[in-house]
């Protein structure tokens, strides 16, 4: 059948009809809308990929720079809270339940007091009596007994029976530390060579003799030298000068050990602030990454594309 008229084929150029030539511009547009389609979602695909790794990158960042922060933080505040720990044993020990007054009595573990202050020393318990071994440069430059059980009245007899232990033992000077007292004397006094004194003051008067001590060690004082020195020493604790500087002492002891306990109370108050902060600090970098998470992570809309429209085809009137 004869074309009364026609239009060109696109692909070859021929004469064809209307009607093919719409089914030939047809197919030209469903291959083109496959092919854009197909480069869409290759766009997509690599879009993909890249949102992924970026997110990877950023979250692996995020988290580094969360961890080294964090650790930094508690690495700092468990040193802090380590030594003040410490500091607080120190002063629960010296420090009385009930209402953080300073212990005077039995309350006071000797042992772990003299210790603490002297640890070149050697001191040992031996029954109810402690025994200190004064050391300087490594060798033994005197010994100090120290009765200190708990008594609830005054007895003589107690001062008797530390000066027998005493010369037993063949210690330079006998410490009586006891609560109590006879009548008319109170926290310290010398009898018969023994030196009574109250147990809150045991550290001062054991400080005073081992510095005596080993300066007479140091020295090499005959025994007529040591007896003269030690008569003098004794008049010098016994006076009212000592004993006010003594008082005064402790009474300082008091006030430093109240403002380790005021101390104590506003660093728990301190701790528990920070550790506010650091569940906050948290609790605000997993907001962060969530809200990053979400940026990245979110299924935005592909930009609009311009249509590839087929090309112009020239149609010829026979």
């Amino acid at each position: 059948m004869a074309v009364a008229s026609g239009e060109q084929c696109p692909y070859c150029g021929s004469k064809i009809t209307h009607d093919k030539f719409l089914k030939i511009q047809a197919r030209i547009r469903e291959e083109e809308r496959r092919k854009l389609a197909a480069a869409i979602d290759q766009v997509k695909v690599e879009l993909e990929k890249q949102r992924k790794k970026e997110l990877a990158d950023v979250r692996a960042i995020l988290q580094k720079d969360r961890d080294a922060q964090l650790a930094k933080r508690e690495a700092d505040f468990a040193r802090e809270r380590d030594a003040l720990q410490k500091k607080i044993v120190d002063i629960s020990k010296r420090v009385q339940k009930s209402g953080g007054d300073i212990a005077e009595g039995n309350e006071i573990d000797l042992f772990d007091e003299l210790r603490g202050a002297f640890p070149d020393d050697m001191i040992a318990r031996k029954g109810g009596n402690l025994i200190v071994e004064l050391r300087y440069k490594g060798k033994n430059a005197g010994r100090l007994l120290i009765a200190a059980k708990p008594r609830n009245a005054w007895q003589h007899a107690f001062v008797t029976k530390l000066r027998q232990e005493q010369s037993e033992l063949g210690a330079d000077h006998a410490i009586l530390a006891t609560p109590v007292f006879p009548a008319g004397k109170k926290e310290l006094f010398v009898d018969g060579g023994v030196i009574v004194v109250s147990p809150a003051r045991v550290r001062a008067i054991v400080e005073v003799l081992r510095k005596a001590l080993i300066s007479m060690h140091v020295a090499r004082l005959t025994d007529q030298e040591r007896s003269d020195k030690l008569h003098k020493l004794f008049r010098h604790i016994t006076s009212p000068s000592f004993k006010r500087k003594l008082a005064e002492a402790s009474d300082l002891t008091g006030e430093a050990l109240q403002i380790d306990v005021d101390e104590k109370r506003a660093h728990d108050l301190i701790w528990r602030k920070r550790g506010t902060v650091l569940t906050r600090i948290r609790q605000v970098l997993r907001d962060i990454d969530t809200d990053v998470s979400a940026i990245v992570e979110s299924q935005d809309e592909p930009a609009p594309v311009t249509p590839i429209r087929a090309a112009a085809y020239r149609v010829t009137s026979r």
